[in-house]
């Protein structure tokens, strides 16, 4: 089977964070991987515009070397009384709008590596996205705004299918849940609505990360091959040895979806 052309792009950051879309006052947690609609928002990032994804897919593997805590100043805008509250202060307006500064522990993971794999049937768009990597129009960041990312490399690559393949630092489908032992449920946002108020529109996923997920016939992995794919898409540049036998990284697909997402 012919093998298939996607982008593949690699960068890492001293730290970054993707905090909990619900979780507003105390400890703000951050997910162990960038949630789904995050990779909308960091290519919207790197183009300098909203765009349409179509038929644009995804995916990554994504690791760090830790979590940590730190202290977080936020600064949370609140409707004002509409009052000269402030006239004794020098300030003889009334107030619409106020604001009282709020420190905050959040955690952040620790030297974040990323690597994303992009694929298109418009070839130019993906064009696009390769230069846009090399020069990205805003400050190029993974998560955190804060917090500075360096893209190393943006090149195409080709694909291969293979019926075996391991699976790690990445998300695979939920579905897989029942017929594989690796692997942890977690719920993300897979897009953010900002037609409704920036609403995040969640989904399930299986996130794999230690130990990965090794994929072949009668492997201590899995329950049941037979509810597997029969063929996956591997990168015939990243090879593992895994007890004498070598496996390629499986990647699975996500769609990118965009800022307006149907009801």
């Amino acid at each position: 089977m012919a093998g298939l052309t996607v982008l593949k792009v690699e960068s890492s950051a001293q730290t970054t964070s993707f905090r909990y879309p619900r979780v507003q006052v105390g400890r703000l947690p951050t997910f162990d991987m960038p949630p789904p609609a995050t990779i909308y928002g960091h290519l919207a990032g790197v183009l300098g515009e909203w765009f349409e994804p179509r038929d644009l897919e995804f995916t990554y593997v994504f690791e760090h070397s830790g979590k940590a805590i730190d202290l977080e100043t936020i600064y949370p805008i609140e409707r004002g009384a509409g009052k000269l509250t402030l006239a004794k202060r020098g300030w003889p307006y009334p107030v619409n709008v106020q604001c009282e500064t709020n420190i905050q522990r959040r955690e952040f993971l620790l030297k974040p590596k990323l690597t994303l794999y992009l694929k298109s049937s418009d070839g130019e768009f993906i064009e696009r996205l390769r230069e846009s990597f090399r020069a990205p129009y805003f400050s190029y960041i993974l998560g955190r705004s804060q917090d500075l990312a360096t893209c190393h490399n943006a090149k195409t690559i080709e694909l291969e299918h293979s019926p075996e393949a391991f699976f790690a630092d990445t998300l695979v489908p939920f579905a897989w849940r029942p017929w594989v032992s690796p692997g942890t449920t977690v719920m993300m946002p897979a897009a953010i609505d900002y037609e409704r108020r920036r609403q995040a529109v969640q989904d399930r996923y299986l996130q794999i990360t230690r130990p990965p997920l090794r994929i072949f016939d009668h492997a201590d992995d899995l329950t049941s091959r037979d509810h597997l794919p029969a063929e996956f898409l591997i990168d015939p540049g990243d090879r593992r040895e895994f007890a004498g036998r070598a496996l390629f990284r499986g990647l699975h697909f996500w769609p990118v979806r965009g800022p307006r997402v149907a009801a």
